[in-house]
């Protein structure tokens, strides 16, 4: 039997977890009753800033599907004035108001027939600075704080602006208006159709209609801006910036001239909308928002200066411009039904992003990188805490917790599996075909596995319904078996009490010397023949699973670390750090393997192993043995300094920059004096040059000043974050103050968190800053006690619910995750829960972890 003849059956033989189906309106999830959908909106909205209040009117084109008494849709935070049926006759309409369920309901005397009709609403709403709905943005321009309006609507803020049937399975086009200022500039998901003069120097301005779509995707922003304009494909293109900011978007433009015309090849199917607008502000929702045709951004994540942005900052804009164009099509063309299959929308553009960015950027590394985000998904994937890819959704909160490491992180790192599994070409086919069937509407998971199957050939749902529909991962056992390596199969938990047992089909990738095979490991085990060591199992680490090797095999490993490859060097470092967080190993065995690489000039290797270093180093804090292992760790380190040094060479490679910037950090953290000491001589400097110090040192050597700083280094930091108008030099700046170790330091940062310097939602924060990057967890913590309602008015719905377990995170006191229960339980909301939940098990978990690895590390430290 050929080997790909039994991979097929071997994969066959495992039925679906279960049966979802392809998408069917009708049996989508959802609140809101499908006898009645809307077709087309026209809305008209007049928004006040200096009131901060906004007034609207919109008529509804609605195709009534069954007879119905009643008409039910969203609305929350707006009062409706005015409601108006057109159906034989106007019928006036009273709202009942259901704000638990986020709903208004029209119920009428007689019975609405089977048909078109028209719902005709007035309403008004507040503005605010909550990144919800239609929000209030504030932003600086040459020393004066200036306002603008802008949308967040993902995942269920729609209804904050207009009342609307708000859930994305309910396509429909909208045509919007705006009355405006004439002085502000207005930009919605279409090109403006038509612009008309008003008395008192305002103006309305309308929109062409949207195609149909999900009325999360709808956006308007408003407010005196620059920009920068293109063509590409036919497709016109702006970036939009505030005041001073013009230039700084031409490496975004730049980078979509390049990923559009990418995007419309790969998928057969080009971007069908006559324009791609995308704009930033300082203060968002998200670093980016893929409203259709209208991209919304963070200030950090678009603009590039290229006078003090580092090269962090440009691998950033491209990534994220990469993949929020790529939600042009997975998202917007094509949109999940119902958030339990969120992960259609962000794992795909998370993983349409990172190939589109490694294409076009070769040097960046993108490959073995993208190991960073399968890594920070399999952190979360092996706790008690994780969820499967596909979540059951019932309410607002609930879609909102879905925009998380495993729907992103865990959904792209199976993505790039599944590629390897079905081959690139195969895959796209894949693509392809489902796009073009199912452009302009709406999909579930089992509608992609079709597609992928028919070009394939393969059983793609068999294999991919325990990747999807289950949680957690696996670990692949490795034992010699004669000439062979024998595969087993269990599942990896970390800090779990009586896990589920579960399986999964595996893709497993094996590398010895000359040679290499892939077998798809099941429930039972398998015997793969393989030649000499070193024998790797999930070559090239493309594998979402961890792989445990019998003592011979990982110190063959260990002694040939040098010579492997350097995703399989990555691999390795990770399994092992990840099977002593299991209790597995011991910490000595990774510290050997990080021994055996030091000096690595990798990128990935050797920022695995500062990340692995600053952990253990906070870990230490405190503890008898912390300043022997600082010693330590200074020593291993060394030899990186004065290879990379502080200043870049003209030939060296693209990743040096950040590597370096993570080296200078750590340094400067675990109190290497000559770091020290150069950070304060080079930020002397900066202050009477700016120039001095180059772009991919600032934030660094902020860093390290900030710190360490005493009262004027701090008033300095403080002085150039108040001056600042790149949002990238503020949260630097303000970032280094942050870290400050002087408690009376964090403090003043802390008060900063209620004065208006910062907009709202920025100023409160900086308390999670003080208890994270400063360590500072319960100053932090006294602080928020203090003034939690005023810290909590800042944000969203979402933010507040993690908002308070943000900051006990930094804990590392089991303790204090019981504290965290028990406030919980009576001052934040049962939405709260699952921060709440995932916070308190990360507590306890690092209290074990230290507990168990503090004096293995120390004891390991007096051999070497």
């Amino acid at each position: 039997m050929s080997s790909a003849r039994s991979l097929f059956l071997t994969a066959l033989a495992a039925a679906p977890l279960c049966a979802e189906e392809p998408f069917d309106f009708d049996a989508t999830p959802g609140k809101l009753p499908k006898d009645v959908v809307p077709k087309r909106y026209a809305i008209a909205i007049e928004p006040d800033i200096a009131k901060a209040e906004f007034h609207g009117s919109e008529s509804i084109a609605l195709e009534v599907r069954r007879a119905t008494r009643r008409l039910v849709l969203n609305a929350t935070g707006l009062a409706v004035t005015k409601a108006t049926l057109h159906s034989g006759g106007d019928i006036a309409l009273r709202a009942s108001v259901d704000a638990a369920l986020q709903t208004i309901t029209f119920d009428l005397d007689t019975e609405l027939p089977a048909g078109a009709c028209t719902l005709d609403l007035e309403f008004s709403g507040r503005l605010h600075e909550r990144t919800q709905g239609l929000f209030i943005t504030r932003y600086q321009a040459g020393g004066e704080t200036r306002r603008a309006l802008v949308t967040q609507m993902e995942s269920t803020d729609a209804r904050r602006m207009f009342p609307c049937w708000d859930e994305p399975v309910f396509r429909a086009r909208f045509g919007l208006s705006v009355i405006l200022p004439r002085s502000l500039t207005a930009v919605s998901n279409m090109p403006i159709a038509r612009e008309s003069p008003l008395a008192e120097d305002r103006k309305v301005v309308t929109f062409a209609d949207t195609p149909p779509m999900a009325s999360y995707l709808i956006a308007l922003c408003a407010g005196e801006f620059e920009e920068l304009r293109d063509e590409v494909e036919g497709v016109e293109l702006r970036v939009l910036t505030t005041a001073g900011k013009r230039e700084q978007g031409r490496y975004a433009l730049e980078a979509t001239k390049k990923i559009l015309p990418f995007y419309n090849e790969y998928f057969g199917e080009k971007y069908p909308l006559p324009k791609l607008d995308q704009i930033a502000f300082a203060v968002t929702g998200p670093s980016g928002m893929e409203n259709w045709g209208c991209i919304v951004y963070n200030d950090t994540a678009l603009l590039f200066d290229p006078a003090v942005s580092s090269h962090s900052t440009r691998e950033r804009v491209f990534a994220v411009v990469a993949h929020e164009i790529a939600h042009q099509w997975f998202g917007d063309l094509v949109t999940m039904a119902w958030w339990d299959n969120l992960w259609l929308n962000e794992g795909f553009a998370s993983w349409m992003g990172t190939k589109a960015t490694d294409h076009f950027n070769p040097g960046w590394q993108l490959g073995p990188r993208s190991a960073a985000a399968r890594e920070s998904a399999m952190a979360l994937d092996s706790r008690a805490t994780t969820h499967p890819i596909q979540q059951r959704v019932d309410t607002e909160s609930q879609a909102h917790d879905a925009f998380d490491s495993i729907t992103y992180q865990k959904g792209q790192a199976f993505l790039q599996m599944l590629e390897g599994w079905l081959g690139a070409e195969t895959f796209r086919d894949g693509l392809r075909a489902y796009m073009q069937r199912h452009a302009y509407s709406s999909t579930t998971t089992a509608d992609l596995w079709a597609a992928l199957e028919s070009a394939s050939g393969k059983p793609v749902r068999a294999m991919a319904a325990g990747w999807t529909q289950q949680p957690g991962f696996p670990l692949v056992t490795v034992a010699r078996d004669g000439s062979g390596m024998r595969l087993t199969q269990e599942r990896f938990t970390i800090h779990q009490k009586n896990p589920k047992p579960l399986t999964w089909q595996i893709p497993v990738g094996v590398r010895w010397s000359g040679g290499k095979s892939m077998t798809l490991l099941g429930a039972e085990p398998a015997t793969v023949q393989c030649g000499a060591a070193p024998v790797v199992v999930n070559a090239d680490a493309r594998g979402y699973f961890r792989v445990s090797y019998p003592e011979p095999l990982r110190a063959a490993l260990r002694d040939a670390a040098s010579s492997l490859s350097e995703a399989d060097r990555l691999g390795l470092l990770n399994d092992t750090w990840a099977l002593v967080e299991a209790d597995r190993l011991p910490i000595a065995r990774y510290l050997d393997l990080a021994q055996a690489l030091a000096g690595d000039e990798s990128y990935v290797v050797a920022d695995q192993i500062l990340g692995r270093i600053g952990l253990l180093a906070y870990l230490e804090r405190g503890e008898p043995g912390e300043e022997k292992f600082c010693a330590w760790a200074r020593a291993f380190l060394a030899p990186q300094l004065a290879w990379l040094g502080w200043d870049a060479r003209s030939d060296e490679a693209p990743l040096n920059a950040p590597l370096r910037s993570s080296l200078l950090r750590l340094l400067g953290w675990i109190e290497h004096a000559t770091v020290l000491a150069e950070a304060r001589r080079r930020f002397a400097a900066f202050l009477e040059r700016p120039a001095t110090l180059e772009a991919n040192l600032r934030a660094p050597v902020f860093a390290i000043v900030g710190r360490a700083a005493d009262e004027r280094a701090y008033e300095q930091l403080h002085a150039l974050a108040r001056q600042h108008d790149s949002s990238e030099q503020k949260a630097a700046l303000y970032g280094a103050m942050c870290a400050a170790r002087d408690p009376t330091l964090a403090a003043r940062t802390l008060a900063l968190a209620l004065a208006d310097e910062l907009p709202p939602h920025d100023a409160a924060r900086l308390v999670t800053r003080v208890a994270q990057e400063g360590a500072q967890p319960a100053l932090a913590w006294d602080f928020t006690q203090r003034h939690l309602d005023a810290l909590l008015a800042t944000q969203s719905l979402h933010g507040a619910n993690d908002y308070v377990p943000a900051i006990f995170r930094a804990f590392l006191d089991a303790a204090r995750a019981d504290e965290l229960e028990m406030f919980a339980k009576k001052n934040l909301p049962p939405a709260a829960g699952p921060a709440v939940a995932k916070a308190a098990d990360e507590i306890r978990f690092k209290a074990d972890l230290k507990k168990r690895v503090v004096p293995g590390i120390d004891a390991w430290c007096e051999k070497h």
